[in-house]
Parts: structure tokens; sequence; C-alpha cells
């Protein structure tokens, strides 16, 4: 793959969870490690031993360290250098996960570490009943959810909302959030792996409180989800760090250009073309930055998917 295809498909690592299960093989036809509990798809990772990898077999991270700017786009490059700023995962929560919080750039680089901070968007695919958390409730400021740590009541001061399919959640930094049962999501996030542990339901796991009460953001006011139960074009969610658009076809096609940075697509429903590629539902390709991709339905199947890119 000396030189760059317009659409790259990838293949997902599987990292397993405490929290996983199987329903990403149920849902999309994952090949699942037998008997494994999978929790996260990372779908399209360079982020160093859960990389995805195109079929001829090189990482993610190979790519991006052979093509660099021709991957990812020269504003990318410049902004970024050989830390490939992006990270999608598909999650199968099969139990609660820890309630917790992420630190931001500024955290990390002032203390020194390896990761970036991380910012991240969910968009629910299927919730059997489910929940998530995402932020404080009304009125609990630092003093209030110290007082609820020491009581071992984190739980009962965080703001949890039941979701649905085509719900959105934007969580930025600071945000003390939590996935729980019964969710499968989609998130896109920067490519980080820097999370602080609050509370973990009696779980032997490291706690991490001391820093998360450095980052979290107490005086943040965020939406609840926002419902998009039909995907037809509309940006999901803007950030600094991301663009999410979700699109969908009934038949035709789409053009999209990947023009000052990389398209991630990902199929949600339906089948797609992807240049000369087919995906099926759950599935991610990478199309360069400087190419552009034709879309179109398969199967005479309803078509919905998501696009991941960086601002530039």
């Amino acid at each position: 793959m000396d030189k760059l295809p317009d659409v790259i498909p990838l293949t997902p690592y599987y990292r397993e969870m405490v929290w996983g299960g199987r329903r990403l093989a149920a849902l999309y036809g994952k090949a699942l490690p037998d008997d494994a509990l999978i929790g996260e798809s990372f779908e399209l990772s360079a982020y160093e031993g859960r990389e995805s990898r195109a079929a001829d077999g090189r990482s993610l991270r190979e790519l991006v360290e052979t093509h660099r700017a021709d991957l990812v786009g020269a504003a990318v490059w410049a902004r970024y250098g050989g830390r490939f700023p992006l990270l999608i995962k598909l999650l199968d929560a099969q139990q609660d996960l820890s309630i917790q919080v992420h630190p931001d750039d500024e955290y990390a680089q002032r203390k020194g570490l390896v990761d970036s901070g991380k910012m991240e968007a969910w968009y629910v695919l299927q919730s059997d009943g489910g929940r998530v958390a995402c932020g404080l409730a009304e009125g609990v400021g630092r003093a209030e959810f110290v007082a609820a740590h020491a009581a071992n009541r984190v739980a009962e001061v965080v703001r949890f909302y039941p979701v649905a399919q085509g719900d959105v959640l934007f969580v930025p930094p600071g945000t003390v959030h939590a996935l729980c049962q019964g969710v499968v999501l989609y998130e896109v996030q920067q490519t980080s792996d820097l999370t602080f542990r609050i509370y973990d339901y009696g779980r032997p796991r490291e706690l991490h409180w001391e820093q998360a009460l450095e980052v979290i953001d107490f005086a943040q006011c965020l939406p609840g989800p926002v419902s998009h139960p039909v995907l037809r074009g509309q940006v999901l969610v803007e950030s600094e760090h991301f663009v999410l658009r979700g699109c969908g076809l009934d038949s035709g096609q789409a053009e999209h250009r990947a023009e000052e940075s990389f398209l991630a697509l990902t199929v949600v429903r339906g089948r797609a073309r992807v240049g000369e590629c087919a995906l099926g539902t759950g599935a991610t390709a990478l199309v360069p930055a400087g190419r552009v991709c034709e879309v179109a339905p398969l199967g005479g199947e309803k078509l919905e998917y998501l696009i991941a890119s960086v601002p530039v």
C-alpha cells in the first residue's frame, strides 16, 4: 500500500473488559475472540498496542508514519505531528462502567503525561432500557461532591439520563460521566487513554480520586442527550478536536470530500458502497485527506453512517 487508495477499510482491535459482552458479534458480525467479554472495538485507532489495521495487515500507526500529511492532511499534520488525533470505538456495556472523568490537554501537558487530554462524544447505537451519566446533579459543587465521595454516595450526585438509539452526547474533559448496562454506542475521542476513576461499584480496580478532583469542572452546565432518530446530513457535534456528522441515504449516492482533513466513515445502519469498497453495519473506513469518495446504499436497505473529521 505504498500508494494510498481513496478508501481504506479497517479491521478493529478488540479489548476485553470486565464490563464487556458479545453483542458486537451479534449486532455487527464482529469476529470477536472466542469466550472473551469484549467491551471495546477500536475501529479507528493508532493508539500503541490497540491499533486498527488495513487489509494488507499494516496498522494505522504504520500508515501514519509512512504517509504522514498525505494521509491526515497538511494542516492536521502541522497541528498534531505523528500523533493521529482521533480514535473511534464501539462499546458494549453489559455492566455499569466506572464513574469517571478525563483531563484536558493543558492538565496532561502540565503533568508531563504521555497521552493528551480526552474529549469525546457518543452516538447511541442500541439501548435496552439503558442510561448514561453525564455531569453532576443540580446544586452539586465541589463541597457536595467531596461529601458524597466520603459517604460512598457518588452515584447519587451524578446526573443520569435514559438513552435510546440516535441519542448524541458531547463529553468534554472535566465531565463526570459513565456508560451504563444495556447500552451499545459509537464513541469518537482524542487519541488518549487518560481516565481517572472516581467510583467503580466495589470492583477491585484502581481509583484516582485526587487526580479526578483536580480536573472535574464543577462549573460545567451540559445539555442532556440530543435525539437524532434520523440521520440526514446534520452536524451532531462540533468541537475543537473533532466534527461529527450524521448522514443517511434511501437510494442514490452522496459525494464526500476529504479536503484538509481525513474522514472516518462508520456505517451504523444498513450496508454501504464506499468508493470501491463494501462496508457492513458497524464497519469503519478511512478516507485520506484530499480524496473524494462516493457513498451509496447496498441491498436496497436504508443507509445511515457517521463521518468524523478534524476541524482545520
